[in-house]
């Protein structure tokens, strides 16, 4: 099988990257720029709020995903400069975006205690195991920041596949891509929208519920199984491998 793992919620924690790259990006940006860590810190906190509102209202079928992200991502930079009262835009606001992005996120471990050594029972076995974020391309740091980098065959992002995952077309090439059909490979994920995306262009969908958040009896019929952690998840394969039918 070839199995798509979703980054944050299901290798990585989300919370606590966020965390630990809030805190790196400010010791980078006052080494850089002059000024204290906590006042970058503050000039994330408040221009992120606005981030957060232009992402949840811009019209994504407007524009490729790339576009639009890489113009959120360089305003939210020059935002930030603002508010600690750099002067001097950057000649490539967006390039510098990206280069502190990685930096930042290669230096936190925000791995869950149960991912690698899914991955690694999965490769034993003979499965081959990608990332699919919706996040930017960036996110390899977040990879090699957790020591799982050089487990993925391949990353997908919202850059790659210039769409938002919980759109069909983030997920209609990568079959092809991988150069399989759909129904050989599994998506987990812990967000219904992007499963139910994924299995409408014929990927298995399956559900990594940490918290328990979701009844069993609720569960929609385009979910194949959940899992309460990746712990599961190789003989879950296996399983599905063994008594699948076309």
């Amino acid at each position: 099988m070839h199995v798509l793992l979703d980054l944050y919620g299901v290798l990585l924690d989300h919370e606590k990257m966020f965390r630990g790259y809030r805190e790196r990006l400010a010791e980078l940006l006052a080494a850089r720029f002059g000024g204290t860590p906590e006042t970058w810190r503050r000039a994330h906190d408040e221009a992120w709020v606005t981030y957060v509102q232009r992402v949840n209202s811009v019209d994504w079928e407007s524009r490729g995903y790339a576009d639009i992200v890489d113009e959120l991502d360089a305003r939210h930079l020059l935002e930030i400069f603002e508010r600690v009262g750099v002067t001097g835009r950057p000649a490539d606001t967006l390039a510098v975006s990206r280069e502190f992005e990685r930096e930042a996120m290669s230096h936190v471990n925000a791995r869950y205690s149960d991912a690698r050594t899914a991955i690694e029972r999965l490769r034993s076995a003979g499965h081959r195991v990608y990332v699919a974020t919706g996040g930017s391309e960036t996110n390899d740091a977040a990879l090699r920041g957790a020591g799982l980098f050089d487990l993925i065959d391949r990353i997908f992002t919202g850059h790659s596949q210039n769409a938002q995952k919980g759109q069909s077309r983030y997920w209609q090439e990568i079959p092809h891509q991988l150069g399989v059909k759909p129904r050989d490979c599994v998506l987990v994920d812990d967000r219904l929208d992007y499963l139910e995306a994924a299995a409408s262009v014929g990927i298995v969908a399956l559900l990594l519920d940490r918290k328990a958040a979701h009844r069993p009896e609720s569960m929609p019929p385009y979910v194949e199984a959940t899992l309460r952690n990746l712990a599961g998840l190789p003989h879950w394969v296996e399983l599905w491998t063994a008594t699948r039918h076309d």
